[in-house]
């Protein structure tokens, strides 16, 4: 052994050698045990990533180096010539001014005084050429105030700060557990919310073991149930937020955030978002409450329903945002009720008048304000209103979004073609043979075409022959067709020119033929013609819609939230929560009113201006002085025959409060017209009336039988212009387009109201005792022909001791 391990020590190397070689033959005969030996001590996952990254070269050609050489020599000879030493700083420097005056724009905006403000927010407004970077930097920047005004002005929507967690839909689990939460908070304070959690919304499940968010990837469904309850706990939030008390609380408890979780949910039913956007418009009139819109992300997002084609969604946005606009030099509360159609935004200078639509029953913004449609309306028991109807939402598209819908650009269309499919293969023989012909009749015409020497202008198209047996009227209706522009030796009457009018009525009832615009095109349709075409005839002028909800049958379901809702019916409290409403609005403050209401509306016009021509609020007093002109749409003064079927059919309809206050002779309604009279002719002897009737009846889908609902007895006031239309009675709030005779008659009201210059004789004021003495004598006008000159005369020697004093103190 020693002799071996001397004879090992001479040639060290070589054992080493050897040793080694011996080694790896282990490692490599048992590599897979030796791995997994090491495994133990290192991380093969961190050697991974700790490998450094090879470099990628890239390989161009000797000739594209070159001139990209050449081009960078010669940019640094440009560069060192004088006209780019001038230049070159002047580029720089503009660079840098867009950006600081925006900097500066915002600063003078959120420090300086108001007038100052509101010229930086109109100079902010139209920037639009930033970075989208530059952008998010400023709104962080903003406050709530100057996004306010910014939204409102019309700005870029790049303005506002993004919603938090934009990408990420909670679980309507969650939303539902934590709205029950809030509203179990309110129980003590309001007892419809006893009775909506009683009836409607019981306990939630604990909530445990399932996903908080979705992403917007993530298909979210929903059941039945739980889409009914969101809606449901939707609508009563709309209810329970009217109660200042209980929206301020449902706003500190975080409402606001629940909120934009349902507003994530619903992003494609535009229904529930109105009602949605309903309550933020309730909360938006309590103080202090712009700080939480804006911590919360709703101000981005109601400037951009501002510019949705939806027109609620239109409307109930810009009334939230001129609620939380204090800034606004023109600021005005907009309460629950009150919808403004015009202006949407700030104006600079205050409107000339308030022109007030009131809808009447079973009516609604968007629904009674409508252009009237080409196909005959229908009215049904059962309907809802214009907020709370089933309708689909092409209804409510506004402009070019429903015209491009009409044109085969919707969903719907795609869907029906999709559908129709296996008819249209089966008809596609027929269809090519046809259209063979039509092909070489085409060819034939463009043959003659060439050998005419006469340049025809465009004819209309017309979907079937005239048959018209009168050879001269036929030539002049062709004459009219094929002419391209009508001269002004031309008369062309409105389509809805009068069946009857009063003796003094006056009124154009046929336009130039010069100024005649043919606007027979079912493209060119309105949903709400007082918001789109009122603007365009008298910007200076605002435009308010009076919206409440109303039924005809007790099975309506409108007021089921809250028992006391059903007391709301009656038209003595009806009118008196809509004029304090309208007192918060400010309607008739230094400005004339045109009051325009269609059934219903216009008794409760009647009754609003009554009762605040004997309030003691100034602001309440200020709607019965300042009113110019009533305009009475089918009006049931002496009320409507249709409340008679409750006597016939009560088992079956339960007819509401509404129809069982507008009977035929009812006591209330003759009290309420013969009041009115009285007020005509003394405090309200300045006040202009038109009083337009229905001359065809209505078609009530329920029973297929027509039926004048407001005969023309009832709707006839003796005073003032009357005519009788030949429209139905749900037309007759829906002129068929801006050429008709009832939209011009409404813009002459407007315009006369707006350039009123009355006479000294008219202007000057009588006392009130000889006022109280001359309500003693006035009658209301009788029926008869012969009553009729007893009660004027009357009415003139009533003037005489008016007449009598002005000349004593003159």
């Amino acid at each position: 052994m020693n002799n071996l391990s001397s004879t090992l020590r001479r040639y060290p190397k070589t054992v080493g050698s050897i040793g080694i070689l011996t080694t790896c033959g282990f490692i490599l005969c048992d590599k897979r045990r030796f791995r997994r030996f090491l495994s133990k001590f290192f991380d093969e996952n961190v050697a991974k990533t700790e490998k450094k990254p090879q470099p990628d070269y890239i390989y161009i050609k000797y000739h594209i180096y070159k001139e990209s050489m050449r081009k960078l020599k010669q940019q640094e000879e440009d560069e060192k010539k004088w006209i780019s030493i001038i230049i070159n700083p002047i580029g720089k420097w503009w660079k840098a001014v867009k950006h600081s005056v925006a900097w500066r724009l915002l600063n003078i905006a959120q420090n300086g005084s108001h007038h100052e403000r509101l010229k930086a927010v109109r100079q902010l407004a139209r920037i639009d050429h930033l970075k989208d970077w530059d952008f998010r930097h400023l709104a962080q920047i903003c406050d709530a105030r100057t996004a306010v005004s910014l939204a409102r002005s019309g700005a870029d929507t790049r303005w506002f700060v993004p919603v938090r967690m934009k990408g990420c839909i909670k679980n309507p689990k969650f939303v539902l557990s934590e709205l029950h939460d809030i509203l179990s908070h309110m129980k003590k304070k309001k007892e419809c919310v006893q009775n909506f959690f009683s009836r409607y919304f019981p306990e939630q499940d604990p909530v445990e073991d399932i996903c908080e968010f979705f992403t917007q990837e993530q298909l979210i469904t929903l059941n039945v149930q739980e889409s009914d309850l969101l809606k449901e706990v939707t609508s009563f939030l709309h209810h329970v937020t009217k109660d200042p008390e209980l929206a301020q609380q449902f706003m500190l408890e975080g409402g606001l955030v629940h909120l934009m979780d349902l507003r994530k949910i619903f992003a494609e039913d535009n229904e529930a978002l109105s009602t949605l956007c309903k309550i933020l418009a309730n909360l938006s009139v309590l103080p202090d409450s712009a700080e939480h819109f804006f911590s919360s992300g709703w101000i981005g997002v109601l400037a951009e329903w501002q510019q949705c084609p939806d027109l609620r969604l239109q409307v109930i946005s810009a009334k939230t945002m001129a609620n939380l606009d204090h800034d606004d030099p023109n600021y005005t509360p907009y309460p629950a009720n009150v919808y403004p159609l015009h202006p949407r935004s700030r104006t600079l200078s205050k409107p000339k008048a308030d022109i007030v639509f009131v809808h009447g029953l079973m009516g609604g913004v968007f629904i009674t304000w409508r252009q009237k449609d080409r196909k005959p309306n229908e009215l049904s028991l059962y309907g809802k209103n214009a907020f709370y109807t089933s309708e689909t939402d092409d209804v409510f598209l506004v402009g070019e979004q429903r015209r491009w819908k009409m044109n085969g650009n919707g969903d719907d269309n795609g869907k029906n073609n999709s559908a129709t499919t296996t008819n249209e293969e089966e008809a596609k023989a027929k269809e090519d043979e046809i259209k063979n012909m039509e092909e070489a009749a085409a060819e034939v015409a463009r043959k003659e075409a060439k050998n005419d020497k006469l340049l025809k202008a465009a004819k209309k198209p017309s979907a079937k022959t005239l048959e018209i047996s009168d050879v001269a009227t036929k030539e002049l209706v062709e004459t009219l067709q094929n002419e391209a522009e009508l001269e002004s030796d031309w008369e062309v009457v409105h389509p809805d020119v009068p069946l009857s009018a009063s003796e003094e009525s006056t009124g154009e009832f046929s336009v130039a033929g010069n100024k005649w615009i043919n606007e027979d095109n079912d493209e060119d349709y309105t949903n709400c013609w007082p918001m789109e075409w009122l603007p365009e005839d008298h910007p200076n002028v605002r435009v308010i819609g009076i919206d409440y909800t109303s039924a005809l049958t007790e099975w309506s379901n409108f007021s089921k939230y809250c028992p006391c809702e059903k007391g709301q019916g009656y038209i003595d409290v009806r009118a008196t929560t809509l004029m304090e409403r309208l007192a918060i609005s400010d309607v008739g403050h230094n400005r004339p009113i045109v009051w325009i209401g269609h059934s219903m509306g216009g008794l409760l016009t009647k009754l609003i201006l009554i009762k605040a021509k004997d309030s003691k609020d100034p602001k309440i007093q200020q709607l019965a002085e300042s009113t110019r002109s009533i305009v009475f749409l089918g009006t049931p003064h002496r009320g409507s025959p249709i409340a008679k079927w409750r006597q016939h059919m009560q088992v079956i309809l339960s007819p509401s409060i509404e129809v069982k206050e507008m009977e035929e002779d009812a006591p209330k309604l003759l009290s309420l017209h013969q009041e009115f009279m009285k007020c005509l002719h003394t405090c309200f002897r300045n006040v202009d009336i038109l009083s337009i009737a229905e001359g065809a009846p209505t078609m009530l889908t329920s029973f297929k039988f027509p039926l004048h609902i407001v005969t023309e007895e009832s709707a006839r006031i003796d005073y003032g212009d009357f005519y009788v239309l030949k429209d139905d009675h749900l037309s007759l709030s829906k002129p068929i387009f801006r050429q008709s005779f009832l939209y011009q008659r409404l813009l002459r009201v407007i315009e006369e109201t707006i350039n009123e210059q009355k006479s000294p004789q008219s202007k000057y004021e009588v006392p009130t005792n000889l006022i109280k003495q001359q309500e003693k004598q006035v009658k209301v006008a009788p029926t008869s022909s012969i009553q009729t000159l007893i009660y004027q005369t009357k009415d003139i020697f009533a003037f005489l001791p008016q007449l009598l004093f002005k000349f004593s103190t003159s």
